[in-house]
């Protein structure tokens, strides 16, 4: 309405516009999908245990240090609310953000059942990946009906 009124006005504009709007089936009212995203709030299981669960998420953009990390790498503890702080830099791979993960957390407190992240799914699998390289494991997928693949 106020968008309206930046490039004209007439007497009693806000009543016909909304008996307008109101009134219009194809385009205007009945058709717009809500917004509000709709069900219950689920929130995340309570670890039992300190390290079972982690989050981890970037924090930055920072000002260079000497060796040109400009971003902070967190991993936090849902259960105690420990965190490890690791500097890091903004351009570099899944690869590179697994090997600080598993030399700081992964090597003093072991691996967790679970960790919570924002990131898309592609940062994730490579993460999950080079995880388990390090660990020397090699993880194979086999497909569903298919128990040939597994031996």
């Amino acid at each position: 309405m106020s968008h309206l009124q930046s490039f004209c006005y007439w007497p009693c504009m806000k009543e016909i516009v909304n008996t307008y709007v109101n009134g219009c089936v194809i385009l205007c009212y009945v058709c717009k999908p809500t917004n509000r995203k709709l069900g219950l709030y689920t929130p995340l299981l309570v670890p039992s245990h300190p390290w079972e669960s982690m989050s981890m998420d970037f924090v930055g953009r920072f000002p260079f240090l000497r060796k040109g990390h400009d971003y902070l790498y967190v991993v936090v503890d849902r259960f105690s609310k420990m965190f490890v702080l690791m500097p890091c830099k903004k351009q570099i791979t899944t690869r590179q953000y697994a090997q600080p993960f598993f030399q700081h957390v992964g090597v003093h407190v072991g691996l967790p059942t679970s960790i919570v992240s924002n990131r898309d799914s592609r940062f994730l699998e490579g993460f999950r990946t080079s995880l388990w390289k390090m660990m020397n494991t090699k993880l194979t997928s086999s497909t569903k009906f298919h128990p040939q693949t597994n031996g």
